[in-house]
């Protein structure tokens, strides 16, 4: 398979950084979380994964570097509209995913990743992916409660999947908000000291329940 123009940008500049020593662990990580917060486009979003990776080669027993390393790449994949190009996105965020596991096996936001994951490749071929790729992915959530219940992307994750299946499923917003209203719970109880830990999820799940009851308020008029 040949690969694409963004497989070989992420390669180039791994290649590029791949000598790199970070000094302040912290520092460069809170640099590089505030920056794939703002990044736009495919260059942009590569190069800050880049970082991310970067950092992971300096600090080898840390997990958070590859995790937002694939996290940026999961992102982007999920805009990308050629679906090889998004597969082969999807290889790359997937050997950080397993480079992280492989160092914290049982912290349950590695396996909420993989979860976020998995409808990604649905997209790209959802008839032949679709009913293996949906099993993995909430099969992956149960692992992840199994470390931490408490964890808020778990719920608004199963609560937007469920939203997005069709009631014939097991799904539509009737089952989805109740887990998405645990999710916004979860968000508000959930603390953290450390300033590097994942903070997304939060408000895209009081946007999918805004929608909710904006759809049953238009139902009842």
């Amino acid at each position: 398979m040949k690969p694409t123009a963004v497989m070989l940008l992420f390669l180039t500049l791994a290649a590029m950084t791949g000598q790199a020593q970070e000094r302040d662990y912290e520092g460069a990580m809170l640099n590089a979380i505030t920056m794939m917060n703002s990044v736009s486009g495919i260059e942009e979003t590569v190069r800050c994964a880049n970082m991310f990776e970067r950092i992971a080669r300096a600090e080898k027993d840390k997990w958070l570097p590859y995790y937002y390393s694939a996290y940026s790449l999961i992102v982007l994949s999920y805009e990308v509209g050629d679906l090889q190009e998004r597969d082969e996105i999807l290889d790359i965020a997937q050997g950080l995913l397993d480079s992280a596991l492989y160092r914290a096996p049982e912290e349950s936001e590695l396996h909420v990743l993989q979860a976020f994951l998995y409808p990604s490749r649905i997209l790209v071929d959802p008839t032949a992916r679709g009913m293996s790729y949906v099993e993995k992915m909430f099969k992956t959530l149960e692992t992840a409660k199994k470390y931490n219940p408490d964890n808020p992307r778990i719920y608004f994750l199963e609560g937007v999947n469920l939203l997005n299946m069709p009631p014939s499923f097991g799904g539509g917003a009737e089952v989805a908000k109740p887990v998405l209203e645990l999710a916004a719970k979860k968000f508000d109880a959930f603390h953290t000291d450390d300033p590097l830990w994942p903070t997304w999820g939060e408000e895209e799940t009081r946007i999918e329940l805004e929608k909710i009851e904006n759809a049953v308020t238009q139902e009842a008029g």
